[in-house]
């Protein structure tokens, strides 16, 4: 009922036009007051952030990267170290060789038919279009079989 006071003449005339003011007259000023004032969270500024004292301005990149440095046990690079050790010289000197291991010390080309002459074909058309030697390329060729003839009219087609 108050607030129906406030927004009305009744109110204006229940005021002494001596500059006295009533209990209705404070309470109005109040709430006016109050209202007019906006929270500075809703209020718009038109200055610039500071950076220097924030929370931004301590925050170190690295953590966002990596997770910060706290996250990591103090002999966590000493366990690393000595498991790879260990595994290094478990399959470098203690281990039997086996079938798989003779299988692989043999020649890669012995093993995949028509990967030499892919490789040299490939490295002799690199070696033509950069003005190379092409010397060692087209002997092993020769060697292999493949017409040099041929193979230089299939890649001036490409």
């Amino acid at each position: 009922m108050l607030r129906l006071l406030t927004k009305t003449k009744v109110l204006r005339q229940l005021v002494p036009p001596t500059g006295a003011t009533s209990a209705v007259s404070r309470f109005y000023a109040k709430s006016q007051g109050a209202a007019g004032k906006k929270p500075q969270e809703d209020t718009v500024s038109n200055e610039p952030i500071q950076f220097f004292g924030s929370q931004a301005a301590t925050w170190r990149a690295k953590d966002t990267r990596s997770g910060g440095s706290d996250e990591s046990l103090w002999y966590q690079p000493y366990v690393i170290s000595a498991s790879l050790a260990v595994f290094l010289l478990y399959f470098c000197a203690l281990r039997e060789e086996s079938d798989i291991d003779l299988r692989l010390e043999g020649n890669l080309y012995d093993h995949v038919s028509g990967l030499e002459e892919v490789q040299l074909t490939v490295n002799y058309k690199y070696n033509k279009e950069h003005g190379l030697d092409t010397k060692e390329q087209e002997q092993r060729l020769r060697e292999l079989g493949v017409d040099l003839g041929q193979l230089d009219a299939k890649l001036a087609a490409q």
